[in-house]
């Protein structure tokens, strides 16, 4: 208790996580005549991990799809498939964040890179600030659950499971969240009449003098679009096909994404120079650099709790609880979405898998399924409140605030926490693919 004390003391103080997390196990050492030396070896030894190579990469990647017009064809391949109906846009939102989750890797860069390209579309359809960008946020995460993703890396190196397994269970988990979405965008702009409005904004009725006109490709054939977007989505093709051919492992996935980005911005659709390249590389060093030192503080708050024995005495209380995996699992899913409210992903997985797989494994569960559970968990718990970093993203590219936001927030957390629950407790939905 006086771990997690100090930990939530220094939140509410304000302290961010990765301060909070490295002061408190500080306190925690020093009060127990520990050798603050410690600190450093735990953090350094926390990320040297060669796996961990691909956070960078994968986060160089996305900037590099950003930047390079990748997402903006993504979005003209989605509204040529989905066509004029209820909800339309705001179902291209939601696949476009899916088709640029399995590109970037990053619940980050997707929110960025598709609330940036659907903004106009989305808001001269007829849809309210606060709801364009609560679909935008509640999809991007989908950018840590179907692959490449930085969340299944780390996971694999904690838990010792194969990459390549957890890439496998992660499409049909993604497309499950991706539909769980999808119906309640379909049935509150049906209700809402989103396609009135859109007809009287087009006939100056309704004016929106902030937005730009939607630069929706309708001048492209069909077959062009198609074509340019299957030249962006060539990129997972090439990550995952190769991870599964055992070409190159999931590092060196992330170098041959970054390669293809380059090549595909520069050379292919030439809307990326070489100019362009240095403010690229400076925003992603500085992501990477704030994720690594959240992970280093990470695994010395793990280490702390090792040391305080709380995964032993969390295994003793939880074998004692008599309601067997569905009941324990119920206990997992709600510690994980409350510690997703205030904690940023990466450091749940260094507290909660230590502590946690132990314990479904020793029940029977497959590690990699209760990786995929965890992870559609962290994937929540990036679109809520008080520290969701994908409903940040969205009202800075929406210019709306976070009280509307979660105010539009309730169906679409519904629907994912079904998705959550048909995932832990209908295995075969995700684990068919293995």
């Amino acid at each position: 208790m006086f771990l997690f004390g100090l930990l939530f003391l220094f939140l509410a103080l304000g302290a961010p996580i990765a301060a909070a997390m490295g002061l408190s196990s500080l306190i925690y050492l020093l009060a127990n005549r520990i050798n603050p030396i410690a600190v450093i070896q735990l953090m350094f030894s926390g990320i040297d991990q060669a796996a961990y190579l691909a956070v960078p990469f994968f986060i160089l990647a996305g900037e590099l799809m950003n930047s390079g017009g990748i997402a903006r064809r993504i979005v003209n391949m989605a509204r040529k498939l989905v066509g004029n109906i209820h909800g339309g846009m705001g179902i291209v939102a939601i696949i476009a964040c899916m088709f640029f989750a399995a590109i970037s890797g990053s619940g980050i860069a997707t929110a960025a890179a598709i609330g940036g390209v659907m903004y106009a579309g989305l808001l001269r359809s007829g849809y309210s600030r606060s709801f364009a960008g609560i679909i935008v946020a509640s999809a991007s995460p989908i950018g840590i659950i179907i692959p490449p993703s930085i969340a299944f890396i780390i996971y694999a190196v904690l838990a010792r499971v194969s990459v390549a397994d957890l890439y496998k269970v992660g499409f049909p988990a993604g497309i499950i969240v991706g539909a769980a979405l999808i119906v309640p965008t379909y049935f509150i702009a049906r209700k809402r009449r989103y396609m009135d409005r859109a007809a009287q904004i087009a006939s100056g009725e309704i004016t929106l003098e902030d937005v730009p006109p939607i630069d929706d490709g309708k001048k492209v054939s069909l077959v062009r679009t198609i074509v340019e977007s299957l030249i962006a989505l060539g990129t997972p093709v090439v990550i995952v096909g190769g991870v599964f051919a055992g070409v190159f492992t999931p590092t060196e996935s992330a170098v041959v994404a970054v390669v293809y980005s380059i090549i595909i911005g520069l050379f292919v659709y030439r809307e990326m120079k070489p100019k362009d390249l240095v403010r690229i590389f400076k925003n992603a060093a500085k992501g990477s650099a704030g994720l690594m030192i959240i992970m280093a503080a990470a695994s010395l708050f793990a280490y702390v709790m090792v040391l305080a024995r709380i995964p032993q005495a969390v295994f003793a209380t939880v074998e004692n609880f008599k309601g067997g995996l569905f009941g324990i699992m119920l206990i997992i899913n709600f510690i994980i979405l409350v510690a997703g409210m205030f904690m940023e992903s990466g450091s749940i997985q260094y507290i909660a898998v230590p502590v946690l797989l132990p314990i479904v494994t020793a029940l029977g569960m497959n590690p990699v399924h209760f990786g995929i559970v965890l992870v559609v968990n962290l994937a929540i718990g990036m679109t809520t409140p008080p520290f969701g970093i994908t409903l940040f993203t969205a009202v800075k590219v929406f210019k709306t605030s976070v009280q509307e936001l979660v105010k539009e927030s309730v169906p679409f957390l519904i629907g994912l926490i079904i998705a959550l629950f048909l995932i832990t407790y209908i295995p075969q939905l995700v684990m068919w693919i293995l």
